[in-house]
């Protein structure tokens, strides 16, 4: 099993408000990230399981970064732990979509 630092953050300000995980799968390069619509919060906090969709990979400040991005609206860290995935980290680089879930404080892929 794997397991790496990540963050969920809510995305406002910038198109619709949507939800963006940062997984950081080798403390060195980009975040992997993922994304879904916002109003899934709930749903992921009570423990169903939620779809992301691939996005680009963001910089590594996007780990810890929260308020307002120049241009971009605003990040708030909703969620910041570890991921574990029984895949091995160097997959996790070439999914296209993940399904998730929050289970006792820790993001489950």
């Amino acid at each position: 099993m794997s397991e790496f630092p990540c963050t969920l953050s809510l995305h406002e300000g910038f198109g619709e408000p949507h939800l963006d995980l940062f997984l950081d799968i080798d403390g060195n390069s980009r975040l992997i990230t993922f994304g879904t619509v916002a109003s899934y919060w709930d749903l992921l906090q009570s423990g169903s399981k939620i779809t992301f969709q691939r996005k680009k990979d963001h910089r590594r400040i996007y780990l810890d970064l929260e308020g307002e991005i120049e241009n971009k609206g605003r990040l708030r860290i909703l969620f910041r732990g570890f991921a574990k995935t029984d895949s091995k980290s160097e997959e996790v680089s070439g999914w296209m979509e993940l399904t998730a879930t929050i289970k006792d404080g820790t993001m489950m892929l």
